[in-house]
């Protein structure tokens, strides 16, 4: 089974090297196909013939001759249905377009192209996944003080693969840089080069949350022309080319440092112990740390002090919470937990489905506490304050509800599953 990304690479690589096509520079995953690439009926046909003869990639003879193709994004997605997918993967693929965290979207991006290992796994560390507030009380997804460490730190115990951090944050941006070109030219098969740049240098790529700087980490690799590199952003469901110096002044930034390289080899299915281990190591039993940062935020405004002890007034409050768009979607990270779990035992999916829509409510009702926050920062009014104080106590009703029967459910799996591992390891040996 191929993912959409590998599916979008091997439509550049029909393209760029069997074709010969112009354009190249102009491609990605939402490039329209006659358009942007000048590509007409027959060269798509061409395109479509070489996917199945070169990769392996065969289209679905209704499809073919029933669908009109505008995009690579929707011949890709028509070729990965196309696809013999596992049962669950038709079933279970919920909120592909929420961008819920980009370390984890790259590494499971990775996991999921062997069928065997489950990238849902990961996600157990994403909601609640690490975010602070500085000095003045201000909500922030990045800063010096933040890492993402339990991801790199469990990856390799979770899958089998290696990873290991490539950036130098002792080094000068020169060296760093210089590192990465030599890292993407030479790069080797089943090798995947992380690196974090700042998307706001970037204009061409969506930046839906309008930010400056918008850190981001994506995945690059060479291309047959030297000066394009090709982009993996797992998190925002594009790929595509960027000429090489776009890409370099985005990662020369002072605002961002950071990168990763991992390899495919050695990947292997989790085994149980470490899914429970994991778990354990990722859910907060005792608290929702977002929506205690946020009331912690709004009281220290309406208090009127810093942490340095400086005034702090209730004007800061909209900047202070802005970057409540960019976390909330985590939340929907447990959707993947509680997939994983019903999956491994059977269970009901009516109750799947009521626990969905419960995940949806705890993620959406950030937008009104964001909301009503704006209305007391504006207004001043007591009365909002109140308000978010009562939302924000429903936030954690909801989430403390998740967690407990999400719990339960991992806690039935692991007393079933480890017994079987246990009994297993005894026979081992008894022979």
């Amino acid at each position: 089974m191929m993912t959409k990304e590998q599916i979008v690479e091997a439509i550049f690589k029909v393209l760029s090297e069997n074709m010969v096509h112009p354009n190249m520079d102009k491609f990605h995953s939402d490039a329209r196909l006659l358009e942007d690439l000048a590509l007409d009926s027959s060269m798509v046909l061409q395109m479509l013939m070489l996917l199945e003869v070169e990769h392996d990639i065969a289209i679905d003879e209704s499809a073919l001759m029933n669908e009109d193709f505008e995009t690579v994004r929707a011949v890709a997605n028509t070729l990965y249905k196309g696809q013999n997918l596992p049962k669950y993967e038709k079933g279970l693929e919920v909120y592909e377009d929420v961008k819920i965290h980009c370390v984890a979207s790259n590494l499971a991006e990775i996991v999921k192209r062997f069928p065997e290992l489950d990238h849902r796994i990961l996600y157990f560390a994403v909601s609640d996944a690490n975010a602070c507030i500085n000095d003045r009380y201000v909500l922030t997804y990045h800063d010096e003080n933040i890492n993402h460490d339990i991801f790199f730190d469990w990856y390799e115990r979770l899958y089998g693969m290696p990873i290991s951090a490539w950036y130098d944050k002792q080094a000068s941006k020169e060296d760093n840089l210089a590192k990465l070109e030599n890292l993407v030219e030479n790069r080797q098969p089943g090798q995947h080069i992380m690196v974090m740049l700042d998307m706001f240098h970037l204009p061409e790529r969506e930046n839906e949350f309008n930010k400056d700087p918008f850190p981001h980490y994506v995945m690059l690799g060479p291309t047959n022309n030297p000066d394009l590199w090709f982009m993996y952003d797992p998190d925002y469901r594009w790929e595509g080319v960027f000429r090489k110096d776009r890409i370099l002044n985005a990662v020369s930034q002072p605002t961002v440092s950071g990168g990763y390289l991992f390899s495919e080899v050695g990947a292997r299915p989790t085994p149980v112990e470490e899914v429970n281990a994991f778990f354990e190591a990722s859910v907060v039993r005792d608290a929702n740390p977002v929506t205690d940062m946020i009331r912690e935020i709004i009281q220290a405004h309406i208090n009127g002090e810093d942490k340095n002890g400086e005034s702090l007034p209730l004007d800061n409050l909209i900047k202070a919470v802005e970057e409540i768009p960019v976390m909330s979607p985590r939340k929907y990270a447990y959707e993947h937990g509680f997939a994983f779990f019903w999956r491994e035992l059977g269970l009901p999916e009516p109750e799947f489905d009521d626990w969905c829509d419960v995940i949806d409510e705890l993620a959406k009702n950030y937008k009104l506490i964001q909301f009503n926050a704006m209305k007391l920062s504006v207004t001043k009014n007591e009365a909002f304050g109140e308000k978010l104080f009562q939302l924000l106590d429903q936030q954690d009703e909801r989430e403390f509800r998740l967690k407990q029967r999400l719990i339960e459910v991992k806690d039935i799996w692991a007393e079933k599953v480890l017994k079987s591992s246990d009994a297993q390891q005894l026979e081992r040996v008894s022979q």
